[in-house]
């Protein structure tokens, strides 16, 4: 399971661990109150932590190597107290408690719409699993985690979409605040062939071709993909690591997605 979101508890020790060192009487300063930057990019709450440290770091890294994971630079973050109105209401790095649960809910029903068509599953939940799946985030439960995702995940011969966020980074020089792209699309596990000219049809009979990281780039970003199976162009991120345009996408999904169900994937231009 991908941690994902910054909650109260790193909150609170974070704050008593600073406590000496800030200008400010510690007392005056609520523990929530504090907000994250990178490069002074004020870090989005609601994102993943592994998807801001792809994001934010390896994308823009030299993509040529094989091994992005050699002689990585840290992820320095900077945490701030000081009002910042552009920032601090909006990436608080601990913001309502109730917010951020009905946030990654929400994510979860939408990820789970995608992939059904519906929201049953995650509907039809009981109250005790209902609480488990966010309860499991916050304590980094895998176990937990994974035995009530297992639920929502439908079988292959059922998966109508794929949950899938493609991130493309821009330029943070010169500017206070990043913007990202973010493009979200309909992506089938199953990809038309000559025989098999439907989704519906593909799934339904089991034939036609698995649907591949390299052949959903392609067509959705054709320009940075023109190739199915080779990054000439650019390259996708996720946990980190540099993913195989051949890696097939129906798997990647079942055990690669981040906890709120999602796919979310950094595209890294090759330098």
């Amino acid at each position: 399971m991908a941690e994902s979101f910054l909650h109260p508890a790193p909150a609170v020790k974070i704050a008593c661990f600073f406590a000496p060192y800030l200008i400010e009487d510690p007392e005056s300063i609520p523990a929530d109150s504090g907000y994250l930057t990178h490069d002074g990019v004020p870090l989005k709450w609601h994102l993943p932590l592994g998807l801001l440290y792809d994001l934010y770091l390896l994308s823009v890294r030299d993509t040529d190597s094989d091994h992005p994971d050699a002689a990585l630079t840290p992820f320095r973050l900077t945490l701030h107290y000081t009002p910042d109105a552009a920032s601090a209401t909006v990436n608080a790095i601990s913001p309502d408690p109730i917010r951020m649960h009905d946030f990654f809910i929400n994510a979860v029903k939408e990820a789970d719409f995608v992939r059904s068509g519906t929201a049953k599953p995650i509907m039809s939940l009981s109250a005790a699993d209902s609480r488990a799946l966010w309860s499991s985030t916050q304590d980094n439960d895998l176990a937990t985690f994974s035995r009530v995702y297992q639920i929502l995940m439908p079988s292959s011969t059922h998966l109508r979409n794929i949950p899938l966020r493609i991130y493309l980074p821009s330029s943070t020089e010169g500017e206070e605040t990043a913007q990202m792209k973010v493009l979200q699309a309909q992506v089938a596990p199953w990809a038309s062939t000559q025989s098999i000219t439907s989704v519906a049809q593909a799934r339904n009979t089991g034939q036609g071709q698995p649907q591949t990281l390299g052949s959903a780039l392609h067509t959705l970003i054709p320009s940075l993909f023109p190739s199915r199976r080779t990054p000439l162009i650019a390259r996708p991120i996720l946990h980190g690591a540099h993913l195989p345009l051949t890696a097939n996408l129906d798997e990647l999904a079942r055990w690669a997605c981040y906890a709120d169900g999602w796919l979310h994937l950094v595209i890294a231009v090759n330098g």
